[in-house]
C-alpha cells in the first residue's frame, strides 16, 4: 500500500472493502485556521449570551406568574395537591408575606401543632407525617435505598430544604396506610 501521506498529501486508506481508497488531505494556511477558531469562539459566546438572557427571561417570567398567583389570594387548602409551589425568597419576605398566606389558605400554623399528632399535607416526599414537638420537626417514612425514617421542618422554620405544609388532622389509619 502506499503511503503519499509522508508527503502531506493524502494516504491511502483501507475500509474493509477490496480496493483501498484515497482520501486526500487539504493543507490550510495556519493563519485561516486561527482565523476560523476565533470566529466559531466568537460565534460560540454570542449563542451562549444570547441563551442566557432568554434563561433569565423566562426565570423573570416565572417569578412574575408566582407572585400574581400569591397575591390573587391562594386557593383554600382542601388536599395536599392544593399547596401551591413554594417560592425561594429571602427570609423576611418568607415569614412576612408567604406564611400569612398559606396559614390564612388553610395551612396549619405551627403554634396549634400537637406533639405526636398525624398530619395530611405536602411534602415532596410523603404527605402523611407526624409531628414530633421534642426534635421541633416532622417525621415520615421515604424511599431511599429501602425504606427509612427521615424528617422535616414545618413551613415557617424554612432552613433551605423541602417544607411540610399541614393541612389537616391524619388518622393512625393514614399513618399505618402511608407505605402501601
Amino acid at each position: 500500500m502506499i503511503n503519499p501521506s509522508k508527503h502531506g498529501y493524502g494516504e491511502m486508506v483501507s475500509c474493509g472493502s477490496p480496493k483501498p481508497l484515497f482520501r486526500v488531505r487539504i493543507l490550510v494556511p495556519v493563519q485561516i485556521l486561527k482565523f476560523k477558531t476565533m470566529e466559531r469562539n466568537d460565534n460560540f459566546e454570542a449563542i451562549k449570551m444570547k441563551f442566557e438572557a432568554e434563561k433569565m427571561k423566562l426565570k423573570e417570567e416565572r417569578e412574575q406568574r408566582i407572585k400574581e398567583f400569591w397575591e390573587n389570594g391562594i386557593p383554600k387548602l382542601n388536599n395536599p395537591e392544593d399547596v401551591p409551589t413554594l417560592p425561594r425568597v429571602d427570609e423576611k419576605e418568607w415569614k412576612e408575606y408567604y406564611v400569612p398566606r398559606l396559614i390564612e389558605a388553610g395551612a396549619i400554623p405551627k403554634k396549634d401543632l400537637i406533639h405526636g399528632q398525624i398530619y395530611i399535607g405536602e411534602h415532596r416526599n410523603a404527605n402523611v407525617q407526624r409531628w414530633n414537638q421534642e426534635t421541633n420537626k416532622f417525621e415520615h417514612m421515604r424511599m431511599k435505598f429501602g425504606w427509612m425514617k427521615d424528617d422535616c421542618n414545618h413551613f415557617e422554620d424554612d432552613d433551605g430544604f423541602a417544607l411540610f405544609v399541614p393541612i389537616r388532622l391524619g388518622t393512625q389509619e393514614d399513618w399505618d396506610n402511608r407505605l402501601k
